[in-house]
């Protein structure tokens, strides 16, 4: 009986407490179907939230070699539409005045910090080549769908900038020379279009009116001044070769010694005094400004002289005769935009440079500066079409039978030959402190030197 008892209250022990369990339940506030969905769509964009949080934005950083305003505009168009069509990535772009960019470069590479990516000076490449700086991009174009636009001339001259062959740069734009001329000053001197270097020291003579402050030519004597010259005495002797049979340079050629006589000649006879210390930026001022009749640059600086002269107030030839009667386009190399070894993003890396030489934004970028394009599609472009010096040389990079020559630039020590003593003593020339024959035997002498070093250098590798 008294396990009965004990039994019944168990039972209604247990009882209890599931009442007072339900009653517990009950005084919970219920939750709606609506606020049910409400906190599921929270939950989802809470979710949604941590999925974008996961995917980072890759940012790369740019290095633009020949900074100035207006080329600032035109890349943060061509990095906007970059951009938009590649959301996951961002592009730090980073002016670099001209001046300071090889020496940057250089400093930056062996502190180890260079940027992802940067434009360059085709003739630079030897140096970061030979100090491992630059990522080998073979395997990244042979994927390329832009590929086949790439101009196979120079695209060789940028393969040759590798011992080995290799690419390890996009080619963009290149600057190939040109003989601006005033066709007002021209035509009032009863003067036609100069097609041979003769024509152009008749010009310079029949142009010049000192009284007038005005002038036939304007020498590059300052910064740039050798680099300017050299493509100037290969255009003008035709020589291809830049060593001959026995790997001596060909910089002290007759024909060389003659043209830098002739210029010499000129200088301060028919060119302003200044010249000899002028740079980039005095020669193109001469010229915009009409007090000289023509001046020896390239295409690049087409955009300025429209600027300041208008359209159809200046012309260029770009095929001038040279001394064998041939017409040959001698390049300084072109400007491209390689990947440096530190980058953490080379596939994104190489979507930047890849686009940037490219169809569409090799042209845009080279009608804006005034510069050709290196693509094959570009070159065919309407406005290339419509401008008469840039269809000719258009048409002779087009043409199978095309002659273009590239400066010895895959030399390593090239660019700092020129920079470091052959412009100095350019001015000695023109000054009559220095023989055309001395300084180019010396040029010749130097160039040879490093071209031996060179091959050895090659030869060791292999």
């Amino acid at each position: 009986m008294k396990g009965m008892k004990k039994w019944i209250a168990l039972l209604m022990a247990s009882a209890m407490c599931v009442g007072m369990m339900i009653g517990c339940r009950n005084e919970e506030p219920t939750q709606t179907r609506q606020e049910e969905t409400e906190q599921a769509e929270a939950n989802n964009e809470e979710t949604e939230q941590v999925d974008t949080q996961n995917d980072e934005v890759v940012e790369i950083s740019f290095w633009d070699h020949n900074g100035s305003t207006a080329r600032e505009e035109i890349f943060n168009v061509l990095i906007a539409e970059f951009e938009q069509e590649n959301p996951g990535i961002k592009v730090q772009y980073v002016s670099v005045p001209s001046a300071d960019a090889k020496s940057k470069y250089d400093v930056a590479i062996q502190s180890n910090t260079t940027p992802d990516c940067g434009g360059m000076a085709e003739y630079w490449m030897a140096d970061f080549i030979i100090q491992d700086a630059l990522y080998p991009l073979d395997d990244m174009i042979n994927s390329w769908e832009g590929k086949d636009g790439m101009l196979e001339p120079v695209m060789n001259s940028v393969r040759s900038m590798s011992p080995e062959g290799q690419t390890f740069a996009l080619a963009q734009n290149i600057t190939l020379p040109a003989v601006w001329y005033n066709t007002q000053t021209m035509e009032a001197a009863g003067l036609s279009t100069p097609e041979t270097w003769e024509d152009i020291f008749t010009a310079v003579e029949k142009t010049t009116d000192k009284a007038e402050n005005k002038y036939g030519f304007s020498i590059r004597g300052g910064a740039g001044s050798s680099q300017q010259f050299e493509q100037m005495m290969y255009q003008y002797s035709g020589i291809q070769e830049m060593f001959d049979s026995n790997g001596d340079s060909t910089a002290n050629a007759p024909e060389h010694v003659e043209l830098l006589e002739k210029f010499a000649s000129i200088y301060n006879v028919y060119t302003p005094e200044s010249d000899v210390t002028n740079g980039y930026a005095e020669m193109i001022s001469a010229f915009d400004t009409g007090s000289a009749a023509m001046i020896f640059h390239n295409l690049g600086s087409y955009g300025e002289h429209e600027k300041t002269l208008g359209i159809g107030n200046f012309g260029a030839v770009t095929t001038l005769e040279s001394t064998k009667g041939t017409q040959v386009l001698v390049s300084n190399g072109s400007h491209v935009f390689g990947m440096f070894n530190t980058t953490e993003y080379p596939e994104e890396t190489f979507k930047f440079i890849s686009y940037l030489a490219d169809h569409k934004a090799s042209s845009y970028f080279s009608e804006q500066v005034g510069t050709m394009p290196c693509n094959n599609f570009a070159l065919q472009d309407e406005w290339v079409s419509g401008l008469p010096h840039m269809k000719e040389v258009a048409d002779a990079l087009l043409s199978e039978s095309a002659e273009v020559v590239t400066l010895p630039i895959e030399i390593s020590g090239y660019y700092d030959l020129h920079n470091n003593e052959l412009a100095e003593s350019f001015q000695q020339v023109l000054l009559g402190n220095m023989s055309a024959q001395d300084y180019l035997d010396n040029w010749a002498s130097k160039m040879t030197q490093l071209k031996t070093e060179y091959d050895t250098y090659v030869e060791s590798m292999e």
